[in-house]
């Protein structure tokens, strides 16, 4: 089932070594900006954290680690399924982002702390 507005496409963990262990440590980063948002900004629903960007990043590189891949398209439906919503906008970059550090390292990525 195509979700209009989300790229399609397979995000692949890096057979690098190097690489999965500077995205595990780019998960903790994320993780740690998750439970910011959940105290600042979502603390009547701490859920919705989940569904914002680095939310999104963290849920996607830990599907990478669960799984060793993941589809776009997939995961977004699963999401809205489970938060009733998804932002194509902010999915679309954060798995963009993911899929850069997989890819390059990060050098497509223009702001950020990078791998």
């Amino acid at each position: 089932m195509d979700i209009p507005m989300i790229k399609p496409f397979k995000i692949i963990l890096p057979s690098n070594t190097g690489l999965q262990k500077k995205l595990k440590k780019k998960l903790s980063e994320y993780d740690k900006r998750v439970d910011r948002l959940k105290k600042k900004i979502y603390s009547n629903n701490p859920e919705l954290s989940y569904i914002s960007i680095p939310g999104l990043k963290a849920m996607i590189t830990r599907r990478l680690y669960q799984r060793g891949e993941v589809h776009t398209q997939e995961l977004a439906k699963e999401l809205i399924e489970e938060y009733g919503r998804v932002n194509s906008d902010e999915f679309n970059a954060a798995a963009g982002v993911i899929n850069d550090y997989c890819e390059t390292g990060g050098k497509k990525v223009k702001k950020g702390s990078g791998l």
